[in-house]
């Protein structure tokens, strides 16, 4: 561990009215083997309870910071990195407050990556990623197989510890706030490889990661659907993705065939029922509008249910 001294360290956890589950996190992560220098606390809250919980916690590493409304995951996101680089950090962890570290020596293997990978071109490392298909428009999940030694990704999600180098700001990049919610990663990290910056992961520790979660040898669903309590999310997810692909990347092929599949899957989901499809299919088409022309920000409130029982 002592061979990571050299690194200014530092990490942001994004939050939103839960502050127990927050106080949990911040435990493993200040208990990790190599502990940030500093935790910054991202708050999307709309009370203050999260703000006496961290003051009644009395740790010094802990920097709180109130957004002032719901920024989303994206928003947080901005401000963590944004902050904690101008504050001089080399390297920012990206945790969700729901999501802590699985392993006690999580951060001490990532900065392995960094050691033994380090030059001027590294932007990012992960503890999982993924690669990007810009001919099918879509996410590629890893095989097993290819889970060896130093792999190079084109996206960490935000939930498995994007762990980012000064340089990615100095680039003048940072996640984009207007995303909200929903491939919030997949935007900024493709940002960060049109920059000429490395995402790199070890295939190892991502191997140990799918163990720990059962998540060896898994087998491509034909279908899959949302559960009617985050229908919610389907506009972000197809809002994003379009607006990334078309004026993001400036892809067009890519988001014209993202566009056609999503146009295919608001009709399809008319099979869980008339009243789930109506439901869905407005999300999947205000999704692609928006996303097309623009509209961004927080368009839809996050709702438990968008359906009645």
């Amino acid at each position: 561990m002592s061979l990571f001294f050299t690194y200014k360290f530092a990490a942001f956890i994004i939050t939103r009215n839960r502050p127990d589950i927050l106080a949990s996190t911040i435990s493993i992560v200040l208990n990790q083997t190599f502990p940030p220098e500093c935790i910054l606390i991202v708050d999307n809250s709309d009370d203050n309870d999260t703000m006496h919980s961290i003051a009644f916690l009395k740790n010094k590493k802990l920097v709180y910071h109130s957004v002032g409304y719901n920024a989303g995951p994206a928003g947080g996101a901005y401000w963590g990195l944004k902050l904690l680089f101008e504050k001089g950090y080399d390297w920012v962890i990206w945790i969700d407050d729901d999501d802590p570290p699985k392993f006690v020596d999580l951060f001490e293997k990532m900065f392995q990556i960094v050691k033994d990978n380090e030059s001027p071109a590294l932007g990012m490392v992960g503890s999982v990623g993924e690669r990007f298909d810009f001919q099918t428009a879509k996410i590629v999940r890893l095989k097993d197989k290819e889970l060896k030694k130093y792999l190079d990704v084109d996206t960490i999600s935000g939930n498995v510890f994007p762990l980012i180098h000064r340089r990615v700001f100095e680039k003048g990049i940072l996640p984009t706030k207007d995303y909200f919610f929903g491939f919030e990663e997949l935007g900024f990290c493709l940002a960060v490889k049109r920059s000429g910056l490395r995402i790199m992961i070890s295939g190892e520790l991502h191997y140990e990661l799918r163990k720990v979660a059962n998540r060896l040898n898994l087998k491509k669903k034909k279908t899959h659907h949302r559960s009617a309590d985050s229908l919610w999310r389907e506009y972000y997810s197809v809002r994003n993705i379009t607006y990334i692909l078309l004026h993001q990347e400036n892809k067009r092929k890519a988001a014209l065939i993202s566009v056609l599949r999503n146009l295919c899957k608001s009709i399809f989901v008319f099979r869980y029922g008339l009243t789930y499809g109506k439901v869905a299919s407005l999300m999947i088409i205000q999704g692609l509008w928006d996303g097309i022309f623009r509209r961004m920000g927080m368009r839809i409130t996050p709702l438990n249910k968008l359906i009645a029982s």
